[in-house]
């Protein structure tokens, strides 16, 4: 009976704040290890920090075939082809920039249903050539004397 009273005295006073101090260290833990977004997972950083989801930018490389366009960002193919690769799929993975999602995305973008995104991205005449692609995610950071972009994952590079 007593084993009792103090189980349920814990679960009434000291059950609620362990579990949001157990939230808000993992979400800590994954905006400094796994590059998730401080305002998503919990968002107790979201005050401390300008890295929103909507200011991380996924740049894109196209590499070897002779690429036509060298750089693209990875939300002007998802404002002009929302066919290719969806709002919902950007957002999620520039709020949490994996490298299997990186990976993934990398897979979407060179297979042959959107193969171009419509535009002639690299030169085709060579019948050798294998066509990949380098993605890699970027966030916003104040440094003290200015505000700039710095490489939140390293670059992730897939082949079709």
């Amino acid at each position: 009976m007593i084993l009792k009273r103090s189980l349920l005295k814990f679960l009434k006073t000291g059950a609620m704040p362990l579990l949001l101090t157990a939230v808000a260290l993992r979400q800590i833990v994954l905006v400094h290890t796994a590059g998730l977004s401080p305002w998503h997972g919990g968002g107790f950083g979201m005050f401390a920090s300008m890295d929103r989801d909507e200011r991380r930018v996924v740049t894109t490389e196209l590499i070897g075939c002779n690429p036509v366009s060298e750089n693209i960002v990875l939300s002007d193919i998802v404002d002009e082809f929302p066919d290719v690769l969806g709002r919902h799929t950007y957002i999620h993975v520039s709020t949490f920039p994996t490298p299997s999602q990186l990976r993934r995305v990398g897979r979407r973008l060179l297979s042959e249903d959107s193969q171009n995104f419509g535009l002639e991205l690299y030169d085709t005449n060579e019948d050798s050539c294998a066509p990949k692609i380098q993605l890699q995610a970027w966030r916003l950071i104040y440094d003290g004397d200015a505000i700039a972009y710095e490489p939140l994952t390293k670059s992730v590079e897939v082949e079709p």
